[in-house]
């Protein structure tokens, strides 16, 4: 055989080779970007970013929907009871939000799959969700549960670290950053978008430290009355978001005894009010008048205020 037929029958079988590869990895190539732009004409309709295909979930998407039709089953879990989001991580997927659909139509139909994901509420969110900006989309046809022609879809979405979400403070309690309180109790709580670290610190020290939340809450009892700087600081992958109160604790005011009006002067005025709550229950208000802190304002306690009349 001479040197140029050698090399005709060799470019023949590279080229033929060739052709067997492409058409093992893009047999349903073409399907699988009609569906993508089914599921981004839907998602531009609600002004929502398109996403677009990522190779790790292509492959994860592809082998599912392969598994499903050449075991004869239907689940999200694989045959061996692989969750979705496990066979993403095993893949090498970085996550931050991951969903999965998948799909079933004998004779194949994607249009028909699509409306049929579309009109389930939990399809119909993954597709639509603002925390997706990526997708893997798997079709696979063969013989499924007797059934000469039935196809398999599975969509893989997701939000990877290739694209980094920036970290936001959603929701916090109390919502003003200046506050004002007696020396009760009181708690404070912020919630963040993505999992994060949270340090709480009052005055400039750390008080507590969630780790990898998306929430967190502190309860402080002031040591007394003063101004106190309250922060919590959500920490992600190179960013820190800082949320701040200024909490002011009031002592509580403590009255002399028999000096209703608080002026520092005993005498008819505060006889006046005196006799108001007299032969009564002590309340907040009548503190003042309840010598004796026995919960009643009566004889013993007047006997007290005529001591300190005009004083």
């Amino acid at each position: 055989m001479s040197r140029l037929m050698k090399t005709i029958i060799f470019l023949i079988i590279l080229f033929i080779v060739q052709i067997g590869i492409t058409s093992a990895t893009s047999e349903y190539a073409a399907e699988e970007q009609q569906m993508l732009d089914l599921i981004n004409g839907e998602r531009a309709i609600y002004g929502l970013e398109p996403l677009r295909f990522n190779a790790v979930l292509n492959d994860v998407a592809s082998e599912h929907s392969k598994e499903m039709i050449e075991l004869d089953y239907f689940s999200h879990d694989s045959y061996d009871g692989t969750s979705f989001s496990e066979r993403l991580a095993n893949a090498g997927y970085d996550m931050v939000y991951v969903g999965e659909n998948i799909a079933l139509r004998y004779p194949p139909d994607l249009v028909a799959a699509h409306e049929g994901l579309m009109a389930s509420p939990g399809h119909r969110a993954n597709i639509l969700s603002p925390n997706y900006n990526e997708i893997g989309i798997g079709i696979w046809v063969g013989e499924y549960s007797g059934y000469d022609n039935a196809a398999m879809y599975t969509q893989n979405f997701g939000w990877g670290d290739s694209t980094t979400t920036a970290l936001q403070v959603m929701r916090l309690s109390p919502t003003d950053s200046i506050i004002e309180s007696d020396k009760s109790a009181r708690t404070f709580s912020i919630g963040t978008n993505v999992e994060c670290d949270i340090i709480w610190s009052l005055k400039g020290e750390t008080i507590k430290v969630d780790s990898d939340v998306l929430s967190s809450y502190c309860e402080l009892v002031p040591p007394a009355g003063g101004t106190y700087q309250v922060k919590a600081t959500a920490s992600g992958s190179a960013q820190n978001v800082v949320t701040e109160w200024t909490w002011l604790v009031v002592e509580e005011t403590v009255m002399l005894k028999g000096d209703a009006n608080n002026d520092g002067l005993i005498n008819i005025l505060d006889f006046s009010a005196f006799a108001k709550v007299y032969n009564s229950t002590t309340t907040g208000t009548s503190k003042w008048a309840d010598f004796n802190d026995d919960g009643m304002i009566n004889i013993l306690d007047f006997s007290a205020f005529a001591k300190v009349y005009n004083k």
